[in-house]
């Protein structure tokens, strides 16, 4: 029975946050689909494309956290396929908070349309991020201790915020990695053997991995809050 209650209650929680950046997910697609019908025109139509991006991460990590369970050799090899899928993808989701950099006043839409607009789309692609790599970081862990799990966090938080710049300033994407492996490694290889002549790309990393690092740290407090053990507050005998 107890089981059973914590098994649902696992499964309650799931579904309210998938809940909650599906609607949040709707929400910013109904803005644009407004703003198309309205203004017919597709100018910002990479919003949308950067947002079903964002949501592929953190279906490898949900995927993964629920096959976890499974002790079977095969579910575990599913499980690093998972891992590595989310690795690959994961800066696709922060990366959307970089969009900012094509929004500009347009005669045929309110501004602050547009702001609230951007605003939506990139703060569903952050949080569906931050989601997937709190579900990560859950399963290391469970299977290599908090210390590890917290160096696993940062060393993500960091590539990906590497990852955004060669995407953002380099335009190369995930499936380069199949696509164009060789050019791509090249481009990185040739960042870490000359990293003066490429010191805007370290200064971004860095400030960029601070930004993501603070912003996943308030998400860990909040989803540790509730975990606050309840104060006793003494009665006094004159308050009878």
């Amino acid at each position: 029975m107890r089981h059973s209650m914590r098994a649902f209650l696992r499964d309650y929680r799931q579904l309210m946050v998938i809940g909650a950046l599906v609607l949040s997910t709707t929400f910013s697609i109904g803005l644009f689909a407004l703003r198309v019908t309205t203004t017919h025109s597709y100018l910002y139509a990479f919003l949308p494309w950067n947002l079903f991006l964002a949501w592929i991460p953190m279906i490898f990590a949900l995927t993964a956290y629920n096959l976890h369970k499974h002790n079977a050799r095969r579910t575990w090899l599913m499980v690093i396929g998972c891992a590595l899928a989310w690795l690959l993808f994961m800066p696709n989701a922060p990366y959307i908070v970089t969009d900012i950099v094509n929004l500009h006043p347009q005669p045929n839409a309110p501004f602050w349309y547009d702001i609230v607009m951007f605003a939506s789309f990139e703060w569903t692609g952050l949080f569906l991020g931050l989601v997937s790599l709190f579900l990560m970081q859950e399963l290391v862990r469970r299977r290599a201790g908090r210390v590890l799990s917290w160096l696993f966090a940062l060393t993500v938080l960091g590539l990906s915020s590497f990852g955004i710049y060669l995407g953002r300033f380099l335009r190369w994407n995930s499936w380069d990695v199949f696509l164009n492996p060789r050019q791509l490694f090249e481009e990185i290889f040739a960042t870490v053997r000359h990293p003066v002549a490429h010191a805007e790309t370290y200064v971004f990393s860095i400030i960029f991995s601070f930004f993501i690092i603070s912003t996943y740290l308030m998400l860990v407090a909040m989803a540790n809050f509730r975990h606050e053990p309840h104060e006793t507050v003494p009665v006094s005998p004159t308050d009878n």
